[in-house]
């Protein structure tokens, strides 16, 4: 018996935890537009997915953050574009957000490198007495891209020194500064741009 109500408390649990995770939903009028590549963006040359001046034009996002396509019908012709060849969504609030490996990420600084987060949730356990607990809490992924490119790469030291720094001096100057991949992530508050967009354009003066 006692089994069976624990069993019971963990699918309620389950099902709640899914349900708190579930992502908001978007409607179709969110979407104001793709950017098709990377030079699109860098040009802010914007493609509309549809004009909405025919009978059944519309956007089927199908799961914005979920599924792997978006679906434009202008004048029943259907195109299918997919997030992950599509280099940005723009939405009418005026972000922008890439999928990288098909999860969506926001792109939250372009002033040198372009950066991205992916905020989601993650499972920690931990043991208390003889019963193993877990829980689940916020993390944040960072990922970066050089303007104009396409490749996207995890947000550390040994990947932007690889990627990002051909220029010796800068590369050093860099590595003296920014001694963990934690302190990439580092934010000024007074700009909103990440430190390292500020530090290197700086050294590059």
């Amino acid at each position: 018996m006692k089994a069976t109500v624990y069993l019971i408390m963990a699918m309620l649990w389950t099902s709640t935890l899914v349900y708190a995770q579930k992502p908001n939903t978007l409607k179709k009028s969110d979407v104001a537009g793709f950017y098709i590549t990377a030079s699109d963006f860098s040009a802010g040359k914007l493609t509309m997915p549809t004009d909405n001046k025919h009978k059944g034009d519309k956007i089927k996002l199908n799961q914005f953050f979920i599924s792997p396509k978006i679906i434009s019908i202008e004048q029943g012709t259907e195109t299918k574009f997919f997030k992950d060849s599509i280099f940005a969504v723009h939405l009418t609030n005026s972000k922008n957000y890439r999928f990288i490996n098909r999860n969506p990420c926001l792109i939250a600084d372009t002033s040198s490198l372009y950066i991205y987060t992916y905020k989601t949730t993650k499972t920690v356990f931990h043991t208390s007495g003889q019963h193993r607990r877990s829980k689940e809490v916020p993390v944040t992924y960072y990922y970066f891209s050089l303007a104009g490119k396409k490749a996207v790469y995890p947000l550390t030291l040994a990947n932007v020194r690889k990627y990002a720094l051909s220029d010796p001096a800068i590369h050093i100057a860099v590595c003296n500064k920014f001694t963990t991949d934690k302190m990439l992530e580092e934010i000024n508050p007074e700009t909103g741009n990440f430190i390292i967009n500020e530090f290197v354009p700086k050294i590059k003066n």
